[in-house]
């Protein structure tokens, strides 16, 4: 089976409800998530704000020096800056006819050059990228292109298939992600049955294992039909799940895996 297992880190900085019960950050997080893959011969994409250099630069050259690591792009800041705030409240007082999550085009722009800059001093250069939240609109596709990055995988879909689109590949999330549909952390059965999320996926939870099983349902899915399946398990979600050994699982069933930037259209 063709797997892509990716994962997204974010800077300490951000203070996300998951950073609030992990001991360590992400960073550290996704460099024994690394480790583990490794020990399977597993390759993993991890999609990194850039500020993630600038806060722990020698775990992030850590990861950039594992062979079995690609260095994606997450947005330098994941949005939370007081032009994306502004930007955003636009979107919302028009109806989305002037604004988005992403801020104004040449700001989008300025940040996705901001990024490449930051891991190129890491000697990555970014092939892949994913916005925070998934949050894209009319202009990423184009300037992320116009910045060399080549694969861009930003859309759940279980029934998403590869294609292009603005000179990039376009790799759908097309497995269950694990932030949304596994219990951990502050995402108990009891945060979940008053939640009003529903996504592509669905509205369900399910412990670690049970998650596990059905990723790997859509993986032997995606393999009879031969398309790749591509996986989204964040290295902080999975620890904090089970101290990975639904991550471990999955690593055990991969026999083919490769990073997002081989994948091929």
């Amino acid at each position: 089976m063709t797997v892509c297992i990716t994962g997204d880190v974010h800077h300490v900085s951000m203070a996300t409800r998951d950073q609030e019960y992990l001991d360590g950050t992400e960073v550290a997080a996704a460099v024994e998530y690394a480790e583990i893959a490794a020990e399977h011969d597993v390759p993993v994409t991890l999609f990194c704000t850039a500020k993630c250099i600038e806060e722990e630069p020698e775990r992030m050259r850590t990861l950039a020096e594992m062979d079995n690591v690609e260095l994606g792009g997450h947005n330098y800041w994941a949005f939370t800056t007081p032009v994306h705030a502004a930007w955003r409240a636009l979107g919302k007082v028009t109806g989305g006819a002037i604004g988005s999550w992403n801020g104004p085009r040449v700001f989008q722009a300025y940040e996705i050059r901001k990024t490449v800059d930051a891991f190129e001093q890491l000697g990555v250069l970014v092939r892949s990228w994913r916005d925070h939240a998934y949050r894209h609109d009319r202009h990423t596709a184009d300037l992320l292109s116009r910045y060399g990055v080549t694969h861009f995988s930003d859309h759940v879909d279980p029934d998403g298939e590869i294609r292009q689109e603005s000179r990039l590949t376009v790799v759908p999330i097309n497995t269950p992600p694990d932030h949304e549909h596994v219990y951990h952390a502050f995402r108990t059965p009891e945060f979940v049955a008053d939640d009003d999320f529903e996504g592509p996926f669905g509205t369900e939870s399910r412990s670690p294992a049970d998650w596990a099983n059905w990723v790997l349902e859509h993986v032997e899915g995606h393999r009879d039909s031969g398309t790749v399946a591509t996986v989204l398990a964040h290295p902080a979600c999975m620890r904090l799940a089970d101290g990975f050994e639904a991550f471990e699982r999955l690593c055990d069933a991969v026999d083919h895996g490769v990073h997002l930037s081989d994948v091929e259209a």
